[in-house]
């Protein structure tokens, strides 16, 4: 799988964070909107390039290793 430029992105900041970050965090990092922030998360989830947690009404997102 080829990742575009939003993936790519997302998995740079994933990889350097310190913690697991919701969807507003890497939207607001990285400068984009919280959809296509959601869109690619979204997408390396089911490419399983991350995983997610639910926490309440927040989903956290890492990296896998």
């Amino acid at each position: 799988m080829t990742l575009n430029v939003y993936e790519q992105a997302i998995l740079r900041l994933l990889k350097t964070a310190r913690r697991p970050l919701t969807t507003s965090q890497v939207a607001e990092k990285l400068g984009i909107s919280w959809e296509t922030a959601k869109k690619y998360l979204g997408v390396l989830h089911q490419s399983r390039y991350v995983s997610m947690k639910h926490e309440g009404n927040r989903i956290y997102w890492k990296i896998k290793p």
